[in-house]
C-alpha cells in the first residue's frame, strides 16, 4: 500500500500489509519508526472499515423508523 492505494482497502489488505511491514521489520528492510507509522495508518483505517460497518448494521436495523423512533428504540436497549 503506498500513500494513495488504488486497492480497495479491507480488513483482509489491511492485515496482509501489517504482516509485510512485520517481515520487513525482521529483516532489516524498514525502520521501527516506519513500522510503528504503517501500524498507526493501519489501524484508521480500521476505524474507519468499523464505523462504516456499525453505519451498515444501524441503517438495517433502523431503516424504517423515523429519528425519534431511533431514539426511543436506543433507550430500550
Amino acid at each position: 500500500m503506498g500513500l494513495i492505494s488504488k486497492q480497495n482497502a479491507n480488513t483482509d489488505t489491511i492485515f496482509r500489509h501489517l504482516c509485510d511491514q512485520m517481515d520487513k521489520l525482521n529483516a532489516g528492510v524498514v525502520k521501527v519508526e516506519e513500522a510503528k507509522a504503517q501500524a498507526n495508518l493501519a489501524k484508521q483505517a480500521n476505524n474507519v472499515l468499523r464505523y462504516e460497518l456499525d453505519k451498515a448494521v444501524a441503517i438495517a436495523k433502523f431503516k424504517d423508523l423515523t429519528i425519534n423512533e431511533i431514539g426511543d428504540e436506543l433507550a430500550k436497549s
